[in-house]
């Protein structure tokens, strides 16, 4: 208890706050602070690869037999609640560092791709999505689409840095979106989530309807994302030239 006491401590003001996290963040976090002393002595990037295994295990199961999809997405917010166990873990320990946080995004990001695909395998099994439909290039877009944005995010991110490198005058924030599009994209990623919770404790029988609003919320969520950074690419990079590195 003593443990938990302190983790919360260090993270109350990110439970259920809409300043800071969405609900369902809120949750998974509590989650985590509930279910760290099992964890404490492990190293926090062990936790995070956990993480990774319990959505590509959701996934294979998925894949290879016929389990109601509840207890796949059960196994992907396990997931979702280590993902925020292992910086728990990190602060807790004095042990975070920047390759923690590069292999904690990169994971998120494999997933959630993950948890679309196993929607996706789950509609063609269960549903008979045919492949060649609207709906099957829409979600394979979507699906396409998710990594995408993160990649865009993390190229401006970089570059953003760069120029403040370069330039001692023009200072750029590296991390837009929230302040585009916070409440928002909080509320987006909570439609999702609540989503997946209807699917766990309630009905199955909606099943078809529930998945084509998440892959709705999903791909308004990356394109929110990637037409927000093209535009900022555009007009913050763009002030900055590059002459003082050009060896590439």
């Amino acid at each position: 208890m003593k443990i938990i006491r302190k983790i919360l401590n260090q993270n109350k003001v990110y439970l259920f706050n809409y300043n800071y996290n969405s609900f369902f963040e809120g949750l998974y976090r509590l989650l985590a602070i509930v279910i760290s002393p099992i964890f404490i002595k492990i190293n926090p990037n062990t936790i995070s690869f956990f993480s990774l295994i319990c959505g590509f295990f959701a996934l294979i199961i998925s894949l290879i037999f016929s389990i109601k999809i509840k207890y796949i997405i059960a196994l992907f917010v396990l997931s979702f609640v280590l993902d925020f166990t292992d910086g728990l873990i990190a602060r807790y320990n004095l042990k975070s560092s920047f390759y923690g946080r590069f292999i904690d995004g990169l994971f998120d990001i494999f997933v959630l791709g993950f948890l679309h695909i196993t929607l996706l395998v789950y509609l063609i099994n269960f549903y008979s999505l045919e492949t060649s439909s609207y709906k099957f290039i829409f979600y394979i877009t979507t699906i396409f689409v998710l990594p995408i944005q993160h990649l865009i995010l993390d190229r401006f991110s970089a570059l953003a840095r760069w120029c403040n490198e370069i330039s001692k005058s023009k200072k750029i924030k590296p991390y837009h979106r929230n302040l585009f599009f916070n409440k928002i994209t909080m509320l987006l990623f909570d439609i999702q989530h609540l989503l997946l919770f209807y699917i766990i404790f309630f009905d199955e029988n909606n099943f078809l309807y529930i998945t084509d609003l998440f892959f709705i919320v999903s791909f308004s969520a990356s394109s929110f994302s990637i037409v927000l950074y093209f535009y900022l690419s555009k007009k913050k990079l763009s002030l900055i030239k590059n002459q003082k590195d050009n060896r590439e």
